[in-house]
């Protein structure tokens, strides 16, 4: 992959903007300058369930969605109404993981416990070795 480039055409980079899906905790001017939008805290937002203890996330759940900021141009007719600058929607897309699978969860019971386990064995050795 090439990095992003600036050219003549487009000094400032790509005319792109990145938010939550549906405009989630975005300001409301973005939500009301498009229609069929309706943001749900439990279907657009970014969460992390992080285990203290490690600083690995058990669940982990990436939503986000892409905007393509669009100028006013009056020298065509279909864009001669619309706003000075609209961000307008194209694509919203979630990855990751609900809840850790069994294997993950069988490791972290033994990560939690290890510690505890090896004290005792390290004490019993040393008890046993004098």
């Amino acid at each position: 992959m090439e990095p992003c480039k600036r050219s003549p055409a487009l000094p400032k980079g790509a005319p792109i903007a990145l938010s939550y899906p549906h405009f989630y905790q975005a300001d409301p001017s973005f939500l009301s300058a498009v229609s069929g939008l309706s943001p749900d805290k439990e279907k657009h937002q970014f969460y992390v369930d992080v285990v203290p203890q490690f600083g690995f996330p058990l669940a982990i759940r990436p939503r986000f969605q892409l905007n393509v900021i669009i100028k006013r141009d009056t020298d065509i007719e279909m864009m001669s109404n619309f706003a000075e600058e609209l961000i307008l929607p194209f694509l919203w897309a979630q990855d990751g993981f609900s809840e850790p699978s069994d294997e993950m969860a069988e490791a972290i019971k033994f990560g939690l416990s290890a510690p505890s386990k090896l004290s005792m064995l390290g004490g019993a050795c040393l008890l046993v070795v004098g």
